[in-house]
């Protein structure tokens, strides 16, 4: 191999690089415009609930505040699709594109490892017990499953699917404690009003 083609391959595989970090750069800024609406949608929901804006039915108060988490969840799922099933197949075919001109080149000009370097070092193994519970519950990635290794996909999976398993945990907070006033009581008060604690079930026994 002479200069000028040595010079051509690494020229052409720092254009493969240099899309590489584009399509990265978009799904960063993508998951930060993701951040701003999760942090929009909470605040709307608190005031929301400041306000007690809601609708009457019957001896029902449902709050609209209610709805806020549903609408992080949908958020999160057209998020998630942007993020994993656009942008993230071009940039894997970015680097599968880069992977093959580095194998290819590997003797000639063994500089160009870049890209194997960063997939040898992408996988993660969770260290946290809580954090693997959740992706055992969130991540369907078959490396994750049969390795219990995060890899690119698995953890975009794994950062949106658990906001929206949150955002479902919220909303069910937010109808027990706040979202849904039965006699202006909320959910909570009347389930502890139909199964008191045992110690009060006690005291009120007792003549």
């Amino acid at each position: 191999m002479d200069n000028d083609e040595r010079k051509n391959i690494i020229e052409i595989w720092k254009a493969v690089v240099g899309v590489q970090q584009h399509f990265n750069e978009i799904e960063m800024k993508v998951r930060g415009l993701f951040i701003t609406i999760v942090v929009a949608i909470a605040a709307a929901q608190g005031f929301l609930i400041e306000k007690k804006l809601s609708v009457s039915i019957g001896r029902c108060t449902i709050l609209y505040a209610n709805v806020m988490p549903w609408l992080g969840i949908l958020a999160t799922y057209l998020f998630y699709f942007v993020d994993r099933h656009w942008y993230h197949r071009l940039l894997m075919g970015s680097i599968l594109h880069g992977g093959s001109i580095e194998q290819k080149y590997a003797n000639e000009i063994p500089e160009l490892a870049l890209g194997a370097k960063i997939s040898e070092q992408s996988p993660v193994e969770l260290k946290n017990w809580l954090a693997r519970k959740v992706a055992d519950l969130v991540v369907s990635d078959e490396r994750w499953v049969k390795q219990k290794r995060l890899h690119s996909d698995a953890k975009i999976e794994f950062f949106y699917k658990s906001i929206a398993l949150l955002f479902f945990c919220w909303f069910v907070a937010t109808v027990l404690f706040a979202g849904v006033l039965v006699d202006q009581q909320t959910l909570f008060e009347k389930l502890l009003k139909l199964h008191p604690p045992a110690s009060s079930a006690v005291t009120s026994a007792t003549p």
